[in-house]
């Protein structure tokens, strides 16, 4: 991945796309200059598009909750927003030999050393999502498997972030990481069933092993204690 500084502008983008083209996309975000074909997502967490700029068929995604949140702010500090790190985690994927969605380019804008706003364009995927798609649950677990195999976590690996086209299947909206521990790979699996009733039938010797028996136990007690939390902040205002 290459990147372009300014005073409060860095621009990501991989390294087979032109610096010139690069700044363009950049400029054309910025002005608007782009036609939305349709809204992906609009939830206080994050927007994505589908839109249409410089004759490229891309998604827009603008991580909302990551840029506002000020613990968050300050964490960029000392590391990637979260627009770089998508982009980042695709590069991975792909690098790895994995399919998954192609990033175009991503912009930080810092302040006083923050992000403080960010967004990533990455090419669009056509194809169907796997939630409450049975016939594709067996696949998608050994697509998991092969990914722990690589020693490289999901990061997010519920059922909807696997997606089928013909007869390929690409993750996406990961955030990947490197990791050896037996913990991180049982709870991608726990964390996968939750989203996809009757997908653990396909876990073979995995729903045995005793790392994955306290992922379930420690994601149950997880979904408690985020209940408790949303409640106390209900209770004191807090947003």
């Amino acid at each position: 991945m290459q990147t372009i500084k300014s005073k409060n502008r860095r621009v990501l983008f991989p390294g087979d796309l032109d610096p010139t083209q690069a700044r363009g996309l950049v400029d054309l975000i910025e002005n608007k200059d782009y036609h939305v074909v349709s809204t992906l997502k609009d939830h206080p967490r994050s927007i994505v598009k589908r839109v249409e700029v410089q004759g490229r068929d891309v998604v827009y995604k603008i991580p909302t909750e990551k840029n506002t949140r000020w613990w968050i702010r300050f964490l960029t500090l000392f590391r990637q927003g979260e627009a770089f790190k998508n982009a980042a985690g695709m590069e991975l994927l792909l690098a790895k030999g994995f399919k998954t969605t192609r990033p175009l380019v991503a912009c930080e804008y810092r302040r006083w050393g923050m992000v403080v706003d960010s967004w990533l364009l990455y090419e669009y995927l056509e194809g169907e999502s796997c939630l409450d798609k049975p016939a594709t649950y067996a696949s998608v677990v050994q697509l998991l498997a092969k990914l722990h195999a690589a020693h490289i976590m999901h990061g997010d690996p519920q059922i909807r972030n696997f997606i089928r086209t013909g007869n390929d299947l690409y993750i996406i909206d990961a955030n990947p990481k490197t990791s050896r521990s037996p913990f991180e790979r049982a709870y991608e699996y726990a964390y996968l069933k939750k989203s996809a009733p009757g997908i653990e039938q396909h876990f073979g010797e995995m729903q045995n092993k005793l790392w994955y028996k306290y992922a379930i136990q420690h994601d149950r007690f997880d979904r408690k204690l985020a209940r408790f939390r949303r409640r106390l902040k209900g209770w004191v205002g807090w947003k």
